[in-house]
């Protein structure tokens, strides 16, 4: 008895081939990938999917993918006040800083949402370039307001957010 799953064996038994990617077949076969986890394990990435994500943790119109932001990002946004995560030991101008209420969960919360604004104002585009204020280290070790520009990739690990030579 045959049934209509199983009326063309010679359709089960066919090989289909795939065709050629062009860039390895140009290239060869790969020799290693590094992977988003691994970069993040190693701290070229730190982590903040929690706080970018909707959950307790996150903010309001959070992210559902995951968030790193580049270590060169993390260590002008660090101000030596969390749990762990501080990459070196605190500066004169981050004690500053937080002597004025900043946190570095909040220096973070400000990189993201004007992510958020930049995403929906461009909502088409996977590379999207935009500015955020931020008080840094001025001459001397005091505090100055500075532009900073920062990048973010948005592609099939989530996203990923730092200076534009980050990339």
């Amino acid at each position: 008895m045959t049934d209509r799953f199983h009326q063309h064996d010679d359709l089960d038994n066919a090989t289909t081939s795939e065709p050629e990617d062009p860039l390895r077949a140009f290239f060869g076969e790969l020799l290693s990938v590094y992977t988003r986890q691994q970069a993040i394990k190693d701290g070229i990435l730190v982590d903040v999917s929690e706080w970018a994500g909707c959950g307790p943790e996150g903010m309001l119109g959070g992210f559902l993918v995951p968030v790193a932001l580049t270590r060169a990002l993390w260590q002008v946004i660090d101000l030596g006040d969390t749990d762990g995560r501080s990459s070196r030991e605190s500066a004169r101008w981050q004690a500053l800083a937080r002597q004025r209420g900043e946190s570095t969960r909040g220096r973070a919360h400000d990189v993201l949402w004007m992510l958020r604004v930049a995403v929906a104002s461009h909502p088409q585009q996977n590379r999207l370039r935009y500015s955020v204020l931020m008080t840094v280290e001025g001459e001397g070790g005091g505090l100055v307001q500075n532009r900073l520009t920062v990048e973010a990739v948005l592609d099939g690990d989530g996203v990923t957010i730092g200076f534009p030579e980050d990339f």
